[in-house]
């Protein structure tokens, strides 16, 4: 019998989010997650099938009440034989008292919801953990949802000792997946079609969500277009000392000081805005609006749960 939770959180963390709350009931999860119109359709067809793989996990994203309500007996179907997860991603919504649980609250703070883990974690085994250790680990984990393996690796590690410190996190805290993830955004620029298969094959074997994929290609491309918009001011043609010299003043460009600063090109670290800036002047403006097209039609067809995800996001890839 599975279970049904309720959460609330953010679109930037709801895959590492659906992710975490996925691994609560299973080590491997198949996360199939619906969203906006064909959302009633999927669930029916979920509640419909004789036999469902019980390692799936069925993510709802944002949906109404009345959605809710008109698929009721659907979704208790489901609840019988797989876990799922009504995730919101914005404010309070209205809930309706058959899902059976309160919303859980989840920490929009990428940090905050860090240190509250890894505290959970360390007051359990009564252990401490020293500021500069956190930092490092907040570095390396970049997939939240291995954040209790990896405490679990670090805490045996250290043993009797009282005190976790920096050199303990370096010797077992693996750098995770963002290395690969540029990796294939870098293949992908440079269009080396070989190394981008290779790397994205290595990605999904290690166990990354093709959505958590997806969702940094997204990222990246709309990084491009804001450089492409940018040429003007910061050229391609410019050397890094030059560039490193005009690139503060481009936040002066905006006229607003947006929320998610990490989301904009004039808030990325002068090093990596040049290797933007480098590689958007390798596409056109109609290439990588093509691209993001792509991915957000590939983005609802994961999220529909149809098949054949992995061989779609390499057709579109390779195409560029």
């Amino acid at each position: 019998m599975g279970e049904i939770i309720v959460a609330i959180g953010s679109k930037d963390s709801l895959v590492e989010d659906i992710s975490l709350l996925a691994r609560k009931w299973l080590e491997n999860p198949k996360i199939v997650v619906l969203s906006g119109p064909t959302m009633k359709a999927g669930v029916a067809e979920k509640a419909s099938a004789l036999f469902i793989d019980t390692n799936i996990v069925l993510a709802l994203l944002d949906p109404d009440r009345s959605l809710l309500e008109a698929v009721k007996d659907q979704l208790l179907i489901l609840k019988e034989k797989i876990s799922l997860i009504v995730y919101y991603s914005g404010t309070k919504p209205d809930v309706p008292s058959f899902l059976g649980s309160a919303p859980i609250q989840m920490e929009q703070d990428r940090e905050m919801r860090i240190r509250e883990r890894v505290l959970s974690s360390t007051r359990a085994r009564r252990k401490k953990m020293t500021d500069k250790a956190f930092s490092l680990l907040k570095e390396r984990i970049k997939d939240e949802s291995l954040l209790e393996t990896e405490m679990g690796k670090l805490l045996d590690y250290v043993g009797d000792k009282e005190t976790i410190e920096v050199r303990d996190v370096a010797a077992v805290v693996t750098q995770t997946h963002e290395d690969s993830l540029i990796t294939l955004f870098e293949a992908m620029a440079q269009k080396n079609h070989k190394e981008l298969i290779a790397t994205l094959e290595n990605l999904l074997a290690q166990g990354v969500h093709i959505l958590a994929v997806q969702s940094f290609i997204v990222k990246q491309i709309r990084l491009l277009l804001q450089a492409k918009d940018m040429e003007e001011l910061v050229t391609s043609e410019m050397d890094y000392k030059m560039f490193s010299k005009t690139f503060p003043t481009l936040k002066e460009s905006l006229d607003f000081t947006p929320k998610e600063k990490k989301q904009y090109f004039p808030y990325q670290k002068p090093y990596y805005a040049f290797k933007l800036s480098k590689t958007s002047a390798k596409f056109s403006r109609k290439e990588l609006v093509s691209l993001l097209g792509m991915l957000a039609h590939l983005d609802a067809l994961i999220k529909k749960g149809t098949k054949y995800d992995r061989v779609r996001l390499e057709a579109g890839l390779l195409e560029v």
